[in-house]
């Protein structure tokens, strides 16, 4: 039950918000939109939030990088954790160095830092989550498939445009 709760609650609902996100508010020429938009019959309206940018843009990577976080977290590999936020974080240096198509944000880079962070003191409270405390087990399938998956997600949805 534990453990149902923790996907629903954290794993989930961010992704679920986040998707909500794009499909409302960003634009339709995303590959994620668009991919999506071939399984819907009707198309949602395209809403504006002139004075909550940072909603639409910034949020959802980050609640992507929870949501990751939170499904794979092995907790005696703590270092596994700057993985995705690595990888997050390399999105916007290919940003800034206009290698692919987006912007890229200071604020983006501090949510990410923040899910990051939000995610480390739920995960291991006032430890420091860089110092591994158990022998390591195996990187588990549903560890990589997850990778793989939210991969994806960042490829079709912050990286791909047409």
């Amino acid at each position: 039950m534990k453990n149902r709760k923790h996907l629903l609650l954290h794993c989930l609902l961010p992704l679920l918000v986040s998707l909500g996100i794009y499909v409302l508010f960003r634009p339709r020429n995303t590959i994620v939109n668009e991919l999506l938009f071939q399984f819907m019959t009707t198309k949602p309206p395209m809403l504006h939030l002139a004075y909550c940018r940072w909603i639409v843009h910034s949020l959802p990577g980050a609640l992507w990088l929870y949501s990751f976080l939170s499904f794979s977290a092995v907790p005696t590999r703590r270092l596994l954790s700057l993985l995705p936020l690595a990888m997050a974080l390399g999105i916007e240096v290919v940003q800034y160095l206009h290698i692919t198509d987006g912007r890229f944000d200071w604020l983006d880079v501090a949510f990410y830092l923040g899910a990051w962070l939000v995610f480390s003191a739920r995960q291991w409270g006032s430890r420091s989550p860089l110092l591994p405390e158990a022998p390591r087990p195996r990187l588990t399938l549903r560890y990589k498939f997850a990778y793989g998956f939210f991969i994806g997600i960042v490829l079709l949805s912050d990286v791909w445009f047409k």
